[in-house]
């Protein structure tokens, strides 16, 4: 009796924690399947509002119906997602749902009306794209990838508690095994057997997470846990190597365009199967998104066994596709990036990618990453998040720093003018030259304000040298964009008036191929300064295309040479013919000349003897910073007062 007695609390007390694990279990579950289908509609939502931006940007280089179906057809999936994570919560997931919601409206309406201009050809809708729709998705963007994130590590943390909450369950069973003798071990099958149905649940959940749906290979977040720990590994090892390889397709969205997408799916699928075929059991293969892949091969011996890889992977995409709906032919442009030699984690996916557009540029194939070549596509996204941060807040540091450089009379060696050039003192990469990050500016839609922003800091300095007794008047270069901005000339007007400046101490300078981008538009805005007394300069002039009937109607005082024909001006050589021609043209269209670039005195004398007004080069000065120019203007004239000396001034 007390045996049974005993065996029946023993069952009684198992069977309460059993319910008890049970309840536990199923509610964990439950948590843990509403975090990833959370997880899974917020990633959806993200690559909906990034397909978003790409759809749009395709439509401003080829404004098609069928563009406009694919940017409408994401708009739906986006707003859908949002409101079906608002509908299925009533939490934080709500919260943020119904805020993304809103930003994804504003986002759209935005982009609407840029659509609308793009295809009335209205030219204003530069100015809409880079003041209204770039920051609006920007913002979206973050917002979103900053939700996505949270959810995914929420998910992520609601997997551990299910496991945890299992254990537990598990070694309490375990415990009862041994008590409850052979009706004990019944219940523990059916435990086990419960048990076995929720972690194959939840490895499939997980699997669903980490493999992208389509090809079923390892998306972005297990890519980049499978590269960490090669690198690890690497790095442990000391003398291994990692290379990483960044695939896009080229001649993908044409497939998509005319045979439609299920053809497009077709491809991407095999795209990813001849990829994983080539490199084997030991590479990684993964979709980032869209038509692009990522390979990773944790152990190679260096660049060459890479980069022989990497030939066979871009020959396996040339192959023809045999789809239902006829052959298809596309093209891979694969960048490589060795760890640790090029970087480890997010700076070597930047480098590969690097190279990788770097391979695309030059019509496909392969590319290896090269600092020398691909310098500023690793830092692209910082250096414009530091810039676009420091003509936000005008630059309180003084980061962005005017040099100057002399501009000479060849007649009397006097110095009348100097050009403002730029320079970016960061504080982590130290001195950048323009190269670095003006295409920067002028690829993401600040080189407007960026001119802007340098306009107010020479004009402040020449009118504080005005004020010292030196009176030099200062060339600015103008971007293209302010040429069709309404305010470009109001903008100037007030610039000097609140400096105090004299308006003919000012002078703009811009290309001849910017000036002929919108011709009508530059000669009004050109013409409505020049009658405030502001002259105007034609610069690089002789690198562009422009017609000399155009370069009549531009209201210019001065015509600059560019530096190019100015290196070899050896009597009878092209380059002394087209300079030769550039100062006749300049005097016959009653500008003055100047010739950028002059790098020695043989150089100077030639364009004195042409009748070239003016010069500025290495050979007078370099370009200095503010406080040290009188000297730089002292050293420039001696220059060319001594050279001059013998000749005598020009009648």
């Amino acid at each position: 009796m007390a045996t049974t007695a005993a065996l029946a609390g023993v069952l009684l007390a198992l069977a309460a924690y059993v319910i008890q694990g049970t309840v536990h279990t199923t509610r964990a579950t439950e948590q843990q399947s509403h975090a990833l289908v959370v997880d899974s509609l917020f990633a959806e939502a993200r690559i909906a509002i990034a397909m978003q931006e790409v759809n749009l940007r395709h439509y401003q280089v080829e404004p098609s119906v069928a563009v406009k179906k694919r940017f409408d057809q994401v708009v739906r999936t986006a707003n859908n997602t949002l409101t079906q994570i608002a509908s299925g919560d009533d939490g934080t997931a709500r919260r943020d749902a119904l805020r993304l919601h809103a930003e994804q409206l504003a986002y759209h309406a935005l982009a609407e009306r840029l659509i609308l201009l793009i295809a009335d050809s209205n030219p204003d809708h530069l100015q809409l794209d880079q003041l209204e729709v770039t920051p609006a998705f920007y913002t979206l963007q973050d917002d979103v990838d900053t939700v996505a994130r949270a959810y995914h590590d929420a998910a992520q943390r609601q997997v551990a508690a299910l496991r945890l909450t299992q254990g537990r369950l598990l070694f309490g069973t375990c415990l009862g095994f041994g008590v409850g003798l052979c009706l004990v071990g019944v219940i523990l099958r059916m435990i086990l057997g419960y048990q076995r149905r929720l972690l194959e649940q939840a490895t499939e959940s997980r699997h669903l997470a980490l493999h992208d749906p389509l090809t079923g290979l390892p998306n972005r977040t297990l890519f980049t846990q499978r590269m960490q720990g090669a690198l690890d590994d690497a790095a442990a090892a000391g003398d291994r190597h990692v290379a990483l390889m960044v695939v896009d397709l080229n001649g993908f969205k044409a497939v998509n365009d005319t045979m439609g997408h299920h053809a497009g799916d077709r491809v991407l699928i095999e795209s990813g199967r001849r990829l994983a075929a080539g490199v084997g059991a030991d590479g990684v293969v993964a979709r980032l998104g869209g038509d692009e892949f990522a390979v990773l091969l944790p152990r190679v011996t260096g660049i060459a066994a890479a980069t022989e890889l990497a030939e066979v992977l871009v020959a396996a995409l040339r192959r023809d596709f045999l789809l239902d709906e006829g052959p298809a032919a596309i093209s891979g442009s694969l960048g490589i990036a060795i760890g640790p030699m090029h970087g480890a984690g997010d700076e070597l996916f930047r480098h590969a990618d690097a190279a990788m557009y770097r391979a695309k540029s030059n019509g496909g194939g392969v590319a290896v990453y090269d600092a020398a070549s691909d310098a500023e596509m690793p830092d692209r996204m910082g250096l414009f998040a530091d810039l676009r941060t420091l003509l936000e807040t005008a630059d309180p540091g003084g980061q962005l720093r005017l040099y100057y450089q002399p501009q000479v009379r060849l007649s009397d060696g006097a110095v009348t003018s100097v050009e403002a050039l730029v320079r970016w003192q960061h504080p982590v990469r130290g001195l950048l030259m323009p190269g670095t990050f003006l295409p920067i500016a002028e690829s993401s839609g600040l080189e407007v304000r960026l001119t802007y922003h340098l306009l107010g800091v020479a004009v402040r300095q020449a009118a504080a040298w005005l004020r010292d007794g030196r009176q030099y008047s200062v060339s600015v270069n103008v971007s293209p964009g302010c040429l069709i901005d309404p305010g470009f000339v109001a903008r100037v007007l007030n610039t000097i008036d609140e400096a105090g400046l004299p308006p003919e101490l000012l002078r703009l300078e811009l290309t001849e191929t910017s000036i002929m981008a919108d011709p009508e538009r530059a000669v009004r805005a050109l013409h409505e300064v020049r009658e405030h007394g502001i002259s105007v300069s034609v610069d690089d002039f002789g690198t562009g295309f422009s017609s000399l009937a155009q370069l009549r109607r531009v209201p210019a005082d001065e015509l600059k040479i560019d530096r190019t024909f100015v290196r070899d001006l050896t009597a009878g050589t092209p380059d002394a013919v087209m300079v030769r021609s550039a100062v006749d043209l300049g005097h016959n269209l009653g500008l003055s000349v100047v010739a950028e670039g002059v790098e020695d005195v043989e150089a100077l004398l030639r364009l004195r003897e042409m009748s070239c007004e003016f010069a500025q080069g290495y050979a007078l000065s370099h370009p200095v910073p503010a406080d040290r120019l009188p000297q730089a203007c002292q050293q420039a004239q001696q220059v060319v007062t001594e050279a001059i000396a013998p000749l005598g001034s020009i009648a």
